[in-house]
Formats: C-alpha cells, structure tokens, sequence
C-alpha cells in the first residue's frame, strides 16, 4: 500500500476542521474557536515552511488541487450571491463579497511576489489596487471636481509605484507610512461591521502596507548583491 500523500493528508486535515465546525455548535466560542486556530494554523505553518526534502510531484498534486477548488469555490460563491439576490431582491451583503475578494487578493499578491520579485511585485500591486479604487471613484461620480479630489490619494500612490523603480527605499517608506495612516483615516470603516471592515481593509491598506515592505526588501536585497 502506497504511503498517503501529503496532498491528501491536507485535504483529509480540513476535511476534520469542517466537522470540528459543524460538530461545535454546542461548545462555547471560548473554546471552539482556539481548536479551530491550531487546527487551521497547522497545516498553513507546514505549507510556509516547506521542506526541502518535499517530493514535487506531491508538490504539484497539491497546488493543482487547491486551484481546483478556489474555482469550485468562487463558483459556487457567486451562484449563492446570484440565487439569493433573484429570491430576495437585495444586493449580497459584505460577508458575501468578503469571502469572494479576499481569497482572490491573497492569490493574486503571493502570484506576484513569487513571479516577479520583490521590487516588481511591490510596484505592480501599487498600480493594480489604484487603478482600481480609481475606476470605482470615476464610476461613481463621472468627471467632477469632486471625482478628482478623491482621486487624488490614489494618482498619489501610482506616481509613487512609478517612482519606485528608481528609489524602492523611499517609495516603499512612504506605501507604508500612507498604510498605517489610513488606518486612522479610514476608521469610519468600523459602522460597516466586521465583514465589510475586512473587505475594506483588504482592498486598500493591506496591498499598500505589503507592496511598501516588498518595495523595501527589495532595496536591502539589491545592496546585498552589490
């Protein structure tokens, strides 16, 4: 009998982290929701650290598979959001678009930073959460003087993606400084309760935070070589 795979150890592995949720409705928050932190931690801490010795068709089941099922997984998202929005006629609320769009953000982030490097990487998430928060701001309002005032932190943050490939060290400083800083000029966010916080947070201040750090160890790194 051939050993189990570490692919389907890990399927097995959240395979008993649903059960443990659907089996915990009777156990208090205190305690069910620490299980589900190790539990889930677990496997997540094996993926990071990745071992040498990890056999790469294993390797490849296992990424294969997880792509999979982020496609059954939006799929299946959105034929919920579409289905309840005929039966009932509102608009999904933002746990919906929360459980959509963050898993696609971690996606997309890892991608670049594995494909393209540090410095890329840093760069091409700055022009991409921009670009978009200032197509929502031109659809919202159309041309305005007040379209153009809310553009103005975002055209900020793609001059600074573009200046980053000539000073990655100051431009990264600056994406994180502009990140933290938006964490207290967005706090109005909170009347939008936990699920649209998360959204929001994930939309703007994440990408920028990461593609500042980015940015910056992609600076240390090029003196490194030097």
């Amino acid at each position: 009998m051939k050993r189990i795979s570490s692919s389907m150890l890990k399927s097995l592995w959240l395979f008993v982290v649903v059960l443990v949720i659907m089996s915990g409705n009777g156990l208090s928050l205190w305690i069910l929701i620490p299980v589900l932190i190790v539990l889930m931690a677990l496997p997540l801490l094996r993926e990071l650290t990745h071992k040498a010795d990890a056999d790469e068709r294993q390797i490849f089941i296992s990424h294969f598979s997880s792509h999979i099922a982020l496609y059954v997984f939006i799929a299946l998202t959105l034929f919920v959001m579409i289905h309840n929005y005929r039966v009932t006629g509102q608009h999904p609320g933002n746990q919906w678009y929360m459980v959509l769009l963050v898993p696609l953000i971690v996606k997309m982030i890892i991608s670049l930073i594995q494909n393209y490097g540090a410095a890329a990487a840093g760069r091409w998430i700055g022009y991409f959460f921009a670009s978009v928060w200032l197509l929502f701001v031109l659809f919202g309002h159309g041309l305005s003087v007040e379209t153009l005032i809310e553009a103005l932190p975002f055209i900020l943050l793609i001059a600074i993606a573009w200046f980053s490939q000539r000073q990655p060290l100051i431009c990264g400083l600056l994406y994180v400084a502009l990140s933290l800083g938006s964490l207290f000029f967005f706090s109005g966010w909170i009347k939008m309760g936990i699920y649209g916080l998360i959204l929001m947070y994930s939309l703007i201040p994440l990408p920028v935070f990461i593609s500042g750090v980015a940015l910056i160890l992609s600076f240390f790194k090029k003196e490194d070589k030097e």
